[in-house]
């Protein structure tokens, strides 16, 4: 009888493709395996079995699965499971969702003539090993005669002389009962030696090469030694213990906790508990920055029990933490990031969401655009796991949740070792401007204050959220401004790279020699970006040894040790960033913190604007006085000075903010008291997109009625040579889901049908938008 297959694959389509095996696969296979199957004419694609079946589908003109090349699956039910709820709820392809579970070396694809290799191949290395007994056995004066007729050997060649002693350095044979195994590029380097040294040493019989398997990831071929999680506090001892009284109850629990209150100690032993029951934990940040620090003192106590997966490791490195979690071989804590919900998770028994409030954790384009904090409930629901979100200042979401009883709630309203919050004060721009004391971005008091913590040996933070030189480059006659050719924005001035850059698309193009309007060859840099800021520091503070934390200077994994490293050894005392600064960071030199216009943030067109302003300028406050003797200052140059919202802020009042935020939320029905769905539409052609968007908004509101707000124009209407138009649906959170989902797919579905214009628009939904 023949059997077949359905099987998920990585392409942007809703539904699944049915495969025949042959009889010897039919035996092997497995739902959860890896597949190779053709598709189309050309392109050959590696899926996933999630349905075995000896009933073919009708009409259609079944093809061949061309190999199975797993003895046993790559991904379990509970995936399988995870994968097609997060394509029902965020309304997007199944095969969207595998593209983005599953790492690249793992579903390989072809296109034209192209054959799939899915061999993963170990990491091999060559190793030395010495062939002298190692002086801490028990071989006495016979050891002793071999190492003295060694050298007799090696007399007449200095560099074989060398090359031994190297080596009888490295692999401690001096030192220990057995002595070490040495990788072969290691020793030729510290020793400044190569090959042809080395197989004189081998044809002496001093030393023989091996292969070995190796770790592609850095920690698990290095000694660690571990130590116990510091002691709690009695205050923190209060909050574990009511964390552990929460999870009796509630499976999600919020640690409501002001900055440097000690919430990654409470992590850490909750953490240990978990693992100790033999389960596994899952420690999510919302940016691989915060990584680099925190995994530093993580790794002290967990060793190589822990992992960590973001976005920086290579294909080969994520196929291998892949691979260990699925083999489950001793993978116990997970630091990640929010692609970290979809490894193949065997115990899984407690997951952290540290700084909830993130917007971060909100996958934005492409699809599947999920909040990693929401598929974190549902993944622990799956394993029976519990959850702690942990914030200084939550979501209001979360907030009001717990507040309400949904999730339990833990306050932790104490600083660590008694550290007081740092003094906040608002400094009036638009006092300065108008005595014209402003010094390009910088207040006299941001200046003074600055200068003086330089001259007392303390480091400052200074936060701007605009990267780049200058936000804006304007023509000093006529007012002409350079644009994306392909996206309705400007060009941000990089004067490093010497380039205008757009920040949504990549396009990038030189400084223009003239105004294209007017022949004028004079232009005014307007406003300021975080590398301009870094040049304007140099020539006010002489003191200061700046360095920047931006997505320009941290491109790669190491770049953000390098940063982090440079901070923490004092070799610069000024961190100039972008919204990375305001995450987690803990350095305890900090004194000051700048924060350069609270208008930017406050005035953003959003209905979270004010709640995401409150946030950013508490967490980055949290950065200044986080050590004992030490208070921190923070000054927000502002032109408002007066707004209800600063008043908050320079308070610390999170209660206050939120009972606001959340009266006006519940006034005009935005979340938390309604779930958001937007839906956008894309086009080459502007004027039809407009109709085609005021016919499908006509036939929604038909069905939705006032739910239904738009079709307009988002804040960037075009992005790379596409129009878009958003259409705003706002549901009750009683309303079914699935029911409204499934209204969105017959009505688009029905219209693109009906109007053969309605097949040449892009659509998507984006649920839950951040």
């Amino acid at each position: 009888m023949p059997i077949f297959v359905t099987l998920i694959l990585p392409v942007p389509l809703s539904q699944t493709f049915t495969y025949r095996l042959t009889d010897e696969q039919a035996v092997k296979v497995k739902e959860g395996m890896r597949a190779i199957v053709p598709f189309g004419q050309q392109h050959q694609y590696t899926g996933i079995v999630s349905q075995i079946t000896d009933k073919a589908p009708d009409g259609i003109d079944m093809k061949d699965v061309l190999d199975l090349p797993d003895e046993e699956p790559a991904v379990d039910n509970r995936q399988l499971e995870m994968w097609q709820w997060i394509a029902e709820y965020y309304m997007c392809p199944i095969g969207d969702v595998m593209k983005a579970a599953m790492p690249a070396k793992l579903k390989p694809e072809s296109g034209k003539k192209g054959i799939i290799r899915t061999d993963f191949k170990p990491k091999i290395r060559t190793v030395v090993e010495i062939l002298i007994p190692p002086l801490g056995t028990d071989m006495g004066n016979e050891n002793n005669a071999r190492l003295a007729e060694a050298f007799d050997r090696l007399k007449r060649s200095e560099r074989q002389q060398t090359l031994f002693m190297k080596l009888l350095d490295m692999s401690h044979c001096l030192q220990k009962q057995k002595a070490d195994a040495v990788p072969q590029d290691q020793l030729l380097k510290a020793s400044g030696c190569d090959r042809v040294v080395l197989r004189e040493l081998v044809k002496k019989g001093l030393c023989q090469l091996r292969e070995e398997v190796v770790s592609r990831l850095d920690n698990t071929t290095v000694d660690i030694i571990t130590e116990s999680p510091h002691s709690l506090t009695e205050v923190q001892s209060v909050a574990m213990n009511n964390i552990r009284s929460a999870f009796v109850q509630k499976a999600v629990t919020l640690l409501h906790g002001v900055t440097s209150s000690g919430k990654t100690e409470i992590y850490m032993h909750l953490m240990q508990e978990t693992i100790g029951q033999n389960r596994q934990a899952l420690l999510m940040l919302p940016e691989i920055a915060l990584t680099t620090q925190l995994c530093m003192r993580l790794r002290r106590v967990f060793g190589h029990k822990m992992l960590v997966y973001h976005s920086k490791l290579n294909d080969e490195e994520r196929a291998e933490i892949w691979n260990r979690m699925l083999a489950d071989e001793g993978v116990d804590l997970i630091v990640g990031v929010r692609s970290a919900v979809f490894l193949p998770y065997a115990r899984l028994g407690l997951i952290i969401v540290d700084e909830e409030h993130e917007p971060s954790y909100k996958q934005q384009d492409p699809a599947p655009r999920y909040h990693a904090r929401d598929v974190a409930y549902m993944l622990a629901a799956r394993h029976g796991a519990k959850v702690l979100l942990g914030s200084a200042t939550p979501s209001l979401e979360s907030y009001y949740l717990a507040k309400h009883g949904r999730f339990g709630y833990v306050n932790l309203t104490e600083r660590h070792a008694g550290v007081s919050l740092p003094r906040m004060s608002l400094v009036s721009l638009s006092e300065a401007r108008k005595a014209q004391t402003m010094n390009g971005p910088f207040s006299p008091q941001l200046i003074k204050s600055v200068n003086h913590a330089l001259l007392e040996g303390h480091q400052i933070i200074l936060f701007q959220n605009r990267r780049g030189f200058a936000p804006t480059v304007e023509c000093t006659v006529c007012g002409w401004t350079p644009k994306c050719p392909r996206c309705d924005v400007s060009l941000t001035f990089h004067k490093r790279l010497a380039r205008l850059a757009c920040h949504y698309c990549g396009y990038t193009q030189s400084w223009p020699a003239r105004c294209p309007h007017c022949q004028n060859p004079s232009f005014a840099q307007q406003g300021y970006g975080t590398e301009r800021i870094e040049e304007t520091i140099a020539r006010l503070m002489p003191l200061a040894k700046p360095i920047r934390m931006d997505t320009d200077t941290t491109g790669s994994r190491s770049s953000y040790e390098k940063i982090i490293k440079a901070i923490d050894t004092h070799k610069c005392n000024v961190l100039i960033g972008t919204q990375m600064v305001s995450k987690g960071l803990d350095f305890a030199g900090v004194a000051i913190v700048g924060i350069m216009n609270a208008d930017s943030l406050m005035n953003f067109p959003d209905f979270r604007a004010h709640e995401r302003a409150f946030q950013l300028m508490e967490q980055v406050a949290g950065r200044a006085g986080r050590r004992v003797g030490q208070e921190g200052e923070v000054l927000i140059q502002c032109s408002e000075p007066h707004h209800p919202l600063l008043k908050q802020v320079i308070a610390h009042d999170y209660e206050a903010m939120a009972e606001m935020q959340l009266a006006d939320r519940r006034k005009y029905f935005y979340p938390p008291f309604s779930r958001l769905i937007m839906i956008y539409m894309k086009g080459r052609y502007e004027d039809r997109l407009d109709t085609l968007a005021q016919r499908y908004a006509s036939v929604l509101r038909q069905a939705f009625g006032d739910r239904i707000l738009g079709p307009e124009a988002p804040g960037i209407a075009r992005i790379k040579n596409m129009h878009i138009r958003q259409i705003m649906l706002k549901v009750e959170r009683e309303a079914s889901p699935q029911t409204v989902r499934q209204y969105l797919n017959t009505i688009q579905s029905r219209m693109m049908h009906d109007d053969k214009e309605m097949a040449k628009v892009v659509f998507y939904y984006d649920v839950d938008p951040v």
